[in-house]
């Protein structure tokens, strides 16, 4: 709200952020409470159903599925292999995936016009806009996690190799009956 002096600078009511008051230029548009309550539904729409899934049947699955993996096979592959190499090598993979579908364009867009947040893009809170060196220490910090896990897979693959060859089994629960 613009009073006859200028900008105002004191608090607004109804829960909006202060930095509203603020003139534009310089900072970044915020959400409004709507739009962030809108996208917490939106994220507990999709984070909760995930967590009862993983919870409620994958790791009861894979409980009872791992001290029996070394007694099958699949795609002739044996079971405790793909237990190990999925753990050390799939798990660290599969963040990489995910993580640079959710932030890596953002993280490029950010370095390649030197400029955070990127234009017109909304925040949660005020935040000044920063440009240069500054604004690419962001996606220069996320790219270097991001090697850092793609690492940790590669170290998994070894660390794997190196694992299986001295794992023992106990063959005898294959033959008793209980693995199907």
């Amino acid at each position: 709200a613009k009073s006859k002096r200028g900008w105002s600078s004191r608090p607004v009511s109804m829960g909006r952020p202060f930095m509203n008051n603020l003139p534009p230029s310089g900072f970044a548009p915020q959400y409004t409470l709507r739009e962030r309550w809108r996208m917490l539904l939106l994220t507990l729409l999709w984070a909760v159903p995930l967590l009862l899934l993983t919870t409620k049947i994958f790791l009861p699955w894979f409980d009872a599925v791992v001290p029996l993996a070394h007694c099958h096979e699949y795609l002739g592959i044996n079971g405790l292999t793909l237990v190990i190499y999925g753990v050390l090598v799939g798990l660290p993979a599969s963040l990489v995936v995910v993580v640079v579908l959710l932030e890596g364009r953002r993280s490029w867009r950010t370095w390649r016009l030197g400029q955070f947040p990127l234009p017109g893009e909304k925040v949660l809170r005020p935040t000044r806009y920063v440009y240069g060196r500054r604004a690419r220490l962001r996606p220069a910090l996320f790219f270097m996690v991001v090697l850092l896990v793609c690492g940790l897979s590669v170290q998994g693959w070894v660390w794997a190799g190196n694992l299986l060859p001295k794992l023992t089994p106990d063959l005898s629960v294959c033959f008793s009956g209980i693995a199907r």
